[in-house]
């Protein structure tokens, strides 16, 4: 007898593949003297939504500590490295979340009703042209790097930037290392250009953390379908973005459209190319998203579009990823496929990718 969607989604490895819960949430509030903000503020949503790990952007290129953490003087590498602390002194805290360096950390958080973390950056500005920080990362438990977000840093131009390029030479030896060291690269936010050259240097599978089809919604953040191809072709795989400015026009799209630009994906690339993004900003502070509003017109002197951070009925919470698992049955989508979508795509690429490391990589690591 098939199983239910509940019944798929309860005994499915359920990957998160974005978010900004500590970089948008907890930093600020512990710097503020709270502690446990992880347990008090968002076990319950990821609890009820079955997520089993949440790929977590705790710093990059944004002015992360979007409030009132950015009054401090921090620069890019100060924010990362007090983010970073903060990780770790929730984890310290809690018995509910682990970090996740290894996918054996992962499906132990899934036999263990736990919740897991992983490390990852949204643009690469706290490498401040260093590879010896990138190892240092790795080392701290950095798993997943965005190159840029959005605008130039030393490895390449985002998708803002005027005429973008592509990759540095920089931004090449840093895909190398990550390929070296076994961290995901993530080219959500880079330019197309720096995508093929991605593809073109790494040697192992890259993902797009968060975007959707350029096809269905002409966005800069969405990936062309020959780039979508070629990810796909490279064993990699396209998360999707929940947000309305990157599935319509229409500035309350529905869960339906979102499913538009999953099925699109899966009949460009393939359906062992789809995973869940989605970015979703729940449990911000209300004036998180009015601080943000108000800097969005412009970043790094480029003019951006307002964003009204607003997402489909059925999916405006990570508490209703259910609500997903449900739509693609919906709409013919098999178990197997599902089990993938929810998280068996992340898991693969991450199995590829951080076995990649040397078994001792501490050792081989400091050889260098």
């Amino acid at each position: 007898m098939p199983k239910t969607a509940a019944e798929i989604h309860r005994d499915a490895i359920v990957v998160v593949g974005h978010s900004d819960i500590i970089a948008s949430d907890v930093d600020w509030r512990r710097e503020s003297g709270n502690r446990g903000v992880l347990d008090k503020r968002h076990l319950s949503t990821l609890k009820k939504g079955g997520v089993t790990v949440f790929c977590d952007h705790i710093g990059g290129d944004a002015p992360y500590g979007y409030l009132p953490a950015t009054q401090l003087c921090t620069n890019y590498l100060q924010r990362f490295m007090r983010a970073l602390d903060h990780t770790y002194g929730e984890l310290a805290e809690s018995t509910s979340f682990i970090l996740a360096t290894t996918t054996e950390d992962i499906r132990r958080a899934k036999r263990e009703n736990k919740v897991a973390v992983v490390i990852c950056l949204e643009g690469a500005s706290p490498l401040e042209t260093e590879l010896a920080y990138l190892r240092n990362f790795y080392r701290l438990g950095l798993r997943c790097l965005g190159l840029t977000h959005d605008v130039r840093n030393s490895l390449g131009d985002g998708i803002r930037e005027r005429n973008a390029g592509g990759l540095t030479h920089f931004g090449v030896s840093v895909v190398e290392e990550c390929n070296k060291l076994g961290i995901v690269v993530d080219v959500s936010h880079l330019s197309d250009k720096g995508t093929e050259d991605v593809l073109e240097v790494s040697k192992h599978p890259i993902v797009a953390s968060h975007s959707n089809a350029r096809a269905l919604c002409a966005h800069p953040r969405n990936l062309p379908d020959h780039l979508i191809r070629d990810i796909a072709r490279g064993g990699g795989m396209v998360a999707f973005h929940a947000l309305n400015a990157f599935i319509s026009t229409d500035p309350q799209p529905t869960l339906d459209q979102l499913l538009r630009h999953i099925a699109h994906i899966a009949e460009i690339g393939g359906t062992d190319c789809i995973g869940i993004g989605p970015d979703l900003m729940e449990n911000w502070d209300p004036t998180v998203f009015t601080a943000v509003a108000a800097r969005s017109s412009r970043v790094n002197g480029i003019p951006v579009g307002k964003l009204d951070w607003q997402y489909p009925e059925g999916i405006r919470s990570n508490a209703e990823l259910l609500n997903l698992t449900a739509a693609l049955l919906r709409v013919g989508f098999s178990e197997a496929d599902v089990v993938k979508f929810l998280g068996g795509n992340w898991m693969r690429v991450f199995d590829t990718v951080w076995k990649a490391a040397p078994k001792n990589s501490a050792k081989s690591i400091a050889r260098r």
